[in-house]
């Protein structure tokens, strides 16, 4: 998985690589948001709250510009396109849907841990 993560990102473009920083800071931020949210920090817990649907649209929109400019480059060639070369674009479209859910679902496990870590005993 990490391979295949790494070649996502050695041949993606400029804007694409700086998304999937983004993406992977962000998985690896919202447990660290949770944390000092739950030490009475309220906006923290907003930007929390805003990420688990930011994150997800975000990767979604970026997978659905890729796939538009992936089409148009496809009819424009002179050849017919094999499954082999579509492979790469299509593992970048899929990246950025599963990193964005990813993402969103880590933010949403963060919030509950904070709110269960929150309740009253008893």
């Amino acid at each position: 998985m990490v391979e295949v993560l790494a070649t996502v990102f050695a041949n993606a473009a400029a804007p694409q690589k700086s998304l999937l920083v983004v993406l992977v800071a962000a998985m690896l931020a919202a447990p660290l948001l949770a944390a000092l949210a739950y030490s009475g920090r309220p906006v923290l817990r907003r930007l929390l709250s805003e990420l688990r649907l930011a994150a997800p649209l975000v990767g979604l929109l970026m997978a659905g510009m890729d796939s538009f400019h992936m089409a148009r480059t496809i009819i424009k060639l002179p050849i017919d396109v094999t499954a082999r070369q579509l492979a790469p674009g299509l593992l970048e479209v899929s990246t950025f849907v599963v990193m964005g859910a990813a993402v969103g679902l880590i933010a949403q496990a963060s919030l509950a841990a904070l709110e269960v870590g929150e309740r009253p005993i008893g």
